[in-house]
């Protein structure tokens, strides 16, 4: 009876093992497949990183972060943020590579980083239309080139003629596909000055084709440089189009060996990427431009899974005053519709209308469509990547995540106090506390979330040692009487761009006394306020070099003696600097005060002449000593002066 009844026992007790057993290794299965992988780059900010970031950067535990701190006599805790030099000395211990946010390379933000398919797309992908975008220098002739292709004129009503947002169009090209319709290609266009680099990149993170425009009557240019940067970072084919043959003055042969200079070979030369000379005032070449775009897409066998939600990449957002947040999309992979729950970072709605390039209702937009959307909470910021979600509770749910995150860097960005001041008294409120920077604190409104990023980014680049800049706020829409009351009560100044400015917001504007500045080109708004940061840089003195003598002679005694000298080099004059010198060790520094040429007292001495002189405080004088004279000049300093002076400086007490 108890063998009947232990039995059952056992055999409980060893289901019971083996049921623990599984469990054990499901968990180390689940831990080994949850286990981070090791970043080989760690990006690090200014202000360091968190303990558990970095381990989690480093796939390793916490405490072996502070274990190995601990053995280089450094105490920290797990809730502790690390400062750069801690950072890197824990990364140098596992044998990875910081890199400062400011030190990325002009192409990091161009890498492809956004994976739109996976494996359970494989058996429902087609050919889709390629993306193409067109990048270079400023006034190259993107746009015009564009404009010739889709038989339009977007460029007239622009501020100078500069695109100063991305554009995002598909056109049918005179080319059939294998089914006998139109090809079709989506173009992005992105603006040429400096300041918009973000845009420049994110364009060439969503292209498939980059076509570099290089004008045949200027070269290669400091934004044609970072376009192919930027192409080249995000691996994907490059076509050159030398634009303006018809101009007086182009060289399309020197156009050819710039481009050569950065692994741009024509294929006519024996390499690979194809250079074709067009005119987009004539024509002339146009057509081949498209033959060859076909054909490298097509080598390229692009396609996407239309069948599922749509994903993509948020190319520009804006503020309409009559329809409310309007955002371009570029839909990467799946089919978009009205009615859809549309997801980006912290603003998301259902989808009210869809827009094609030409502003006419469409129902859905498939893989590699550009489309405008109205029905977001919000303008979503250009560079996001979006997607559908299967309920508006799912998306709003996310969206609240993503702000509650939002808003706390926000804070974090704006701690900190600041003083009320203007473009205008600037240098008063500098010259009354020399040795506090000033606070501007800004409130940017823009006509898009990209040039909001433009601005930012070109202002948030200038040396900030006297003046420190903070974005109080800076989106895209009118400037509003909100507007003014910020920053009335941070004694901020209101930046617009490309913006209206209603009368009644001016009257409010000056009744609050607050300082609005409204401009159309944004390289006007950028040189206003660096001139304005440099009336507070306090002006050098620096040495600059007069002359230089050599004792040959000491006539006198006691503190009489006078040196007499041969000058050697430029000149000396009467009440400069002047340093003695008896080998390489400096004796003296003080003020030239008497100087004689034969028997007469005179100003200065020129090159090739002998004198006799004499200084204060100093009679030791020695055949050979060298002399050199100096004046003190005062000079006004640059932001860039600046920056240069101090990376020596820091380099010097580095080394």
């Amino acid at each position: 009876t108890r063998r009947v009844r232990r039995a059952p026992v056992e055999q409980n007790i060893e289901k019971r093992r083996e049921g623990r057993g599984a469990r054990r290794a499901a968990r180390r299965e689940k831990a080994e497949n949850e286990k981070p992988e090791r970043e080989e780059i760690v990006e690090v900010g200014p202000d360091g990183m968190s303990v558990r970031d970095l381990a989690f950067a480093l796939a390793i535990n916490e405490s072996e972060v502070i274990k190995t701190l601990f053995l280089k006599g450094v105490a920290c805790s797990v809730t502790q943020t690390l400062d750069r030099d801690l950072v890197m000395m824990v990364c140098e211990a596992f044998e990875t590579e910081v890199l400062f946010e400011e030190d990325r390379p002009v192409e990091y933000d161009a890498r492809k980083t956004d994976v739109f398919e996976s494996e359970d797309d494989s058996e429902f992908l087609v050919m889709r239309p390629p993306v193409a975008t067109i990048m270079g220098h400023v006034d190259h002739g993107k746009t015009s080139l564009l404009d010739y292709i889709r038989k339009t004129r977007v460029a007239k009503g622009e501020a100078g003629g500069i695109t100063q947002a991305i554009g995002a169009y598909q056109v049918d090209v005179d080319m059939k596909d294998s089914e006998g319709k139109p090809r079709k290609v989506t173009f992005l266009d992105t603006p040429g000055h400096e300041a918009f680099s973000a845009m420049r990149a994110r364009g060439a993170r969503v292209t498939d084709i980059a076509i570099i425009i290089c004008a045949a009557d200027d070269g290669v240019k400091p934004q044609t440089i970072e376009a192919i940067r930027h192409a080249q970072a995000a691996e994907v084919p490059i076509i050159v189009a030398i634009n303006k043959i018809d101009k007086e003055g182009a060289n399309i042969e020197r156009c050819k060996q710039m481009l050569a200079e950065y692994n741009l070979l024509p294929e006519e030369w024996g390499g690979d990427t194809p250079v074709i000379p067009v005119s987009a005032h004539t024509g002339e070449g146009i057509d081949s431009l498209l033959e060859t775009l076909a054909l490298v897409a097509e080598l390229a066998e692009l396609k996407a899974n239309p069948n599922k939600p749509a994903v993509g990449t948020v190319i520009e957002g804006f503020l309409d005053k009559a329809r409310g947040p309007t955002a371009t999309l570029l839909v990467q992979a799946g089919t978009l519709r009205v009615g859809d729950a549309v997801l980006s970072g912290s603003m998301y709605g259902r989808v009210k209308a869809l827009l094609g390039d030409n502003g006419q209702p469409i129902e859905e937009a498939g893989p590699s469509t550009p489309v405008q959307i109205l029905g977001l909470s919000d303008v979503p910021t250009a560079g996001m990547t979006f997607e559908v979600c299967a309920t508006d509770a799912i998306a709003r749910d996310r969206a609240g995540i993503a702000a509650i995150l939002e808003r706390e860097s926000k804070l974090a960005d704006q701690a900190g106090g600041g003083s009320k001041v203007t473009l205008a008294n600037l240098k008063e409120d500098w010259s009354s506390d020399v040795g506090q920077p000033v606070k501007l604190n800004i409130i940017l409104k823009a006509d898009t979330s990209g040039s909001v990023e433009a601005i930012k980014s070109s202002l948030g680049g200038l040396p900030q040692t006297k003046v420190v800049l903070r974005f109080l706020l800076a989106t895209p829409g009118e400037i509003v009487m909100s507007d003014i009351d910020l920053a009335e009560a941070s004694g901020g100044i209101v930046f617009g761009f490309n913006v209206a400015l209603p009368e009644s917001v001016i009257a409010h504007a000056k009744q609050r006394g607050v300082e609005v500045r409204s401009y159309s080109v944004i390289y006007d708004l950028i040189d206003e306020v660096t001139a304005a940061m440099e009336g507070l840089l306090v002006p050098v003195t620096e040495k600059e070099l007069v002359g230089e003598a050599e004792v040959r002679a000491v006539y006198g005694t006691g503190s009489t003696k006078i040196a007499g000298c041969f000058v050697n080099e430029g000149k000396l004059k009467k009440g400069s600097v002047v340093e003695v010198k008896r080998g390489a060790k400096l004796i003296y520094e003080g003020e030239l005060t008497s100087l004689r040429r034969i028997k007469d007292s005179v100003k200065e001495v020129e090159r090739g002449l002998e004198c006799g002189l004499q200084v204060a405080a100093f009679n030791e004088w020695k055949a050979g000593d060298k002399i050199t004279a100096y004046e003190m000049v005062v000079k006004t300093q640059t932001l860039e002066g600046v920056k240069e002076r101090m990376t020596a400086e820091e380099a010097q007490a580095y080394a």
